[in-house]
C-alpha cells in the first residue's frame, strides 16, 4: 500500500511537471507568434509608407521646375501618405504597449478591436455580446482575443467589407466568437497558401482544445466562428 501511494505521488508530480511544461510552451508560442505578427505589421506599414513616399518625392523632384502646380498636388499626396503611415505605425506601437485584456476584459477588449477595425476600413459594425457568467481562463481568453485580432485585421486588409457583425456568447459550457463580413470573400482552398493569414486561427483553437470554422465564398463575404469549451467550477 505504501509503495503504491509513493508511486502515485511520483506519477502525480511527473504529470504536474508535464502540464507546467505544456503551459510554458503554450505561453512562449503565443508570445512569439504575437511578436512576429506585430513585426510583420510594422514592417508592412513602414515599408509601404516609405516606398510610396520615395516614389512620390522622386516624381515631385522631376516635375517641380516644369509644372509647379502638379508638383504641389503631388506634395499634398505625399503629406497624406505620411500622415496615414504615421497613424498606422502609432496604432501598431500602441498594441505593443497596451494590455487590453487585463484592463478591459475579453468582451470589451474584443469590442474595442472591432470598433477600431470598422473605423479603419469604413465599415458599419453590429455588435451582439452576451454576458459571460464565468471567469474565462487566461489561456482561453488570450486565444480568443488574438483570434479576433487576426480575423478583424484580415477584414481591414483584404475584404473591402461594408458591414461587420461581431457576436460573443457563452452557452452549454461553450464560449463562441463569431465575426462575419460582407466583403469580397475568397476561395477556402487559398487558406493552404496562407494568402489571407488565417491558418493561425485554427492553430490557436487547437492549442486550447477548441475549434475554428472558416466559411467564405467569392463575392459572398466570410464568417469565422471560434469556439472552445469552458467548464464552470
Amino acid at each position: 500500500m505504501i509503495v503504491s501511494q509513493r508511486l502515485q505521488r511520483v506519477e502525480l508530480q511527473r504529470a504536474n511537471q508535464q502540464l507546467l511544461g505544456y503551459a510554458m510552451t503554450l505561453e512562449q508560442l503565443t508570445t512569439t507568434r504575437e511578436r512576429n505578427r506585430l513585426a510583420r505589421e510594422l514592417h508592412d506599414t513602414l515599408a509601404h509608407t516609405l516606398s510610396s513616399l520615395a516614389v512620390q518625392l522622386a516624381a515631385i523632384k522631376t516635375i517641380w521646375d516644369k509644372d509647379e502646380t502638379s508638383a504641389r498636388d503631388k506634395l499634398d499626396d505625399a503629406i497624406k501618405t505620411t500622415r496615414s503611415g504615421l497613424n498606422e505605425t502609432r496604432r501598431a506601437l500602441k498594441s505593443l504597449r497596451a494590455s487590453p485584456l487585463e484592463d478591459l476584459g475579453l468582451c470589451l477588449a474584443v469590442q474595442d478591436l472591432a470598433k477600431t477595425a470598422a473605423d479603419r476600413c469604413g465599415a458599419d459594425l453590429t455588435i451582439d455580446i452576451h454576458e459571460i457568467p464565468i471567469e474565462i481562463p487566461p489561456d482561453i481568453r488570450q486565444a480568443f482575443y488574438r483570434a479576433a485580432q487576426e480575423a478583424l485585421e484580415n477584414i481591414v486588409r483584404h475584404s473591402g467589407a461594408e458591414h461587420i457583425n461581431l457576436t460573443i456568447n457563452y452557452s452549454d459550457d461553450i464560449l463562441m466568437l463569431q465575426i462575419q463580413d460582407d466583403g469580397i470573400g475568397f476561395n477556402p482552398q487559398d487558406l493552404d497558401t496562407d494568402t489571407y493569414g488565417l491558418p493561425g486561427l485554427k492553430e490557436r483553437a487547437e492549442l486550447i482544445g477548441g475549434r475554428c470554422v472558416i466559411d467564405s465564398r467569392m463575392g459572398k463575404g466570410t464568417t469565422i466562428q471560434f469556439t472552445a469549451g469552458v467548464l464552470t467550477s
